[in-house]
């Protein structure tokens, strides 16, 4: 059960839309140009992110699959029809976890991304890599793994397809409960755009995952969610000594915020970095707008 934060309205600039002050918001009249950090445009910062190590917070099993999917000759590939943006299943040369058939992979190409007024040009193949390196740091598996990698159509993102399974038992929709409620913590952290009921998947461990993560990482207030019912709310307590681990663990802190520079521009990475610590200090889900809220969603 969700326990309400007791008190009136939040003044985190980072998180409440509502306490969002000018100077946040400014870097919004510029978001939809062309994307350079560092001095660097998309593709040269997509080839310097390729030169990264693995994360130190994934398993040696993890990195294995991780690696197979950055580099995995691809077999086969396939379209993914009515996607807002170009979309395909790879069908890659080594063995899916488990062992049972080849690894199939989800490849979202930078060139295949639709003009957006409010996000830089080419960069959500970046955002959604950067989302999984979120999840990977508090350590709650809600993100398939998901890599940057020249695909058959150029530098993409290419994500673990997860097989959804067909029918879940009252078991597993008792457990999914507390599932939710992390992932929803991860949107708050990354100012996930665009958390819709179709980007959330049951795969056949019974296993929560939330997929399409492009639309994330703006340095203002942004969140749109279907589970905008949770503001106002505290995270449980497993949830919020995960977020004050991570903020309250300088190195591991360090090392994440290091691999988000590869990814975002430097504004991005600072109010991630300000979200994290405002989360820390009072962990309560945003108070979101009921309208603006919420995402558009197509059914």
């Amino acid at each position: 059960m969700l326990h309400r934060a007791p008190g009136g309205a939040r003044r985190r600039p980072h998180l409440d839309p509502a306490a969002a002050s000018p100077q946040i918001l400014i870097p919004r009249r510029s978001m939809a140009a062309p994307a350079r950090v560092g001095g660097l445009d998309p593709d040269a910062r997509f080839k310097a992110a390729l030169t990264a190590p693995a994360p130190a917070a994934a398993s040696e099993a993890q990195r294995e699959l991780l690696l197979e999917l950055a580099t995995a000759p691809v077999k086969g590939i396939g379209r993914i029809p009515y996607a807002s943006n170009a979309v395909f299943v790879l069908e890659l040369d080594a063995a899916a976890p488990g062992g049972e058939g080849r690894l199939h992979a989800v490849y979202k190409p930078a060139r295949g991304e639709r003009r957006l007024w409010d996000f830089p040009q080419h960069t959500l193949h970046f955002r959604e890599t950067a989302t999984y390196e979120v999840d990977l740091a508090l350590g709650f598996g809600l993100v398939p793994p998901t890599v940057l990698r020249e695909g058959p159509h150029g530098p993409g993102s290419v994500q673990l397809f997860v097989e959804v399974a067909g029918r879940t038992s009252s078991a597993v929709r008792q457990g999914l409960g507390a599932q939710i409620l992390a992932l929803a913590a991860v949107d708050v952290l990354v100012n996930n755009a665009d958390r819709k009921r179709a980007h959330l998947l049951v795969d056949t461990r019974g296993r929560l995952m939330g997929i399409d993560h492009g639309l994330t990482f703006l340095p203002y207030p942004r969140q749109r969610t279907v589970l905008a019912e949770l503001g106002g709310g505290l995270l449980p307590e497993e949830l919020a000594t995960a977020v004050a681990g991570l903020q309250g663990d300088a190195p591991r802190r360090r090392e994440l915020l290091a691999r988000l520079r590869r990814l975002l521009a430097p504004v991005e990475v600072d109010a991630f970095a300000a979200r994290l610590r405002e989360l820390a200090a009072d962990p309560v889900y945003p108070e979101l707008d009921p309208w603006d809220g919420r995402p558009w969603e197509w059914w």
